[in-house]
């Protein structure tokens, strides 16, 4: 037989739950999120990392403008270097003049940030952990839709009064995403894909078993 410490009964007694749901939004029972991730915690500034080189990657960077060198036109003087009461000009592509180059224009270039695996890994469960510890984390059995119904997504997110919501599913539930494009604060992600920008910039998320299990099997397996 078995016995159990007070400690450990206290921890089993203390574990968190989120609550698992149906495509309409009801409450059909609840999940045991095991201690080691509704626990798992990171410092601030590893997320604040992460969200600063997602915002930077979505920046195009194509902006550019053409220097002095770049602009077509003539090599000759303006005018005569003495004489004439007006300024020296020694070129007609000179950034002072309209239609000239730009000094210190802008140039295409990327603004992508590196961020190591670890640091991606330690703020993208914490986030989650956060959300879990706020009771914003709800399993959905499965994202099966027969074909794309924008009601069904739609009726999801007035059901359960959420502002913005982050639904998670696997590589195989295309009518759920197509569903979810067409809805105002409804975004539909792969469970290989989500990221960290992704958990804190929604108000609510809605996970499926079996992306919840990818997630776990993910945490667990480098923990």
């Amino acid at each position: 037989m078995k016995f159990e410490t007070r400690n450990q009964k206290s921890k089993i007694l203390n574990m968190a739950k989120i609550d698992k749901i149906n495509l309409t939004g009801e409450s059909v029972g609840q999940i045991e999120v095991d201690n080691k991730l509704a626990e798992f915690k990171c410092a601030e500034n590893l997320v604040h990392a992460c969200v600063v080189a997602y915002l930077a990657s979505q920046r195009g960077g194509n902006a550019s403008t053409l220097t002095k060198g770049e602009v077509k036109a003539t090599g000759a003087k303006p005018w005569r270097q003495k004489g004439t009461g007006r300024a020296r000009a020694g070129y007609r592509s000179s950034p002072i003049w309209r239609g000239g180059g730009v000094a210190f224009g802008p140039k295409p270039h990327s603004y992508d940030k590196k961020v190591n695996k670890k640091v991606k890994r330690k703020a993208f469960y914490g986030s989650l952990a956060d959300r879990i510890r706020e009771g914003k984390v709800r399993i959905i059995d499965n994202w099966d839709i027969d074909k794309p119904q924008t009601k069904i997504i739609s009726g999801l997110k007035k059901n359960l009064s959420v502002r913005k919501l982050l639904c998670i599913g696997i590589n195989n539930d295309l009518n759920a995403a197509l569903s979810a494009r067409n809805i105002p604060d409804v975004y539909f992600a792969d469970v290989g894909s989500v990221n960290v920008y992704e958990l804190v910039n929604n108000s609510d998320i809605i996970i499926s078993e079996a992306a919840w299990n990818v997630l776990w099997e993910r945490f667990n397996g480098a923990a």
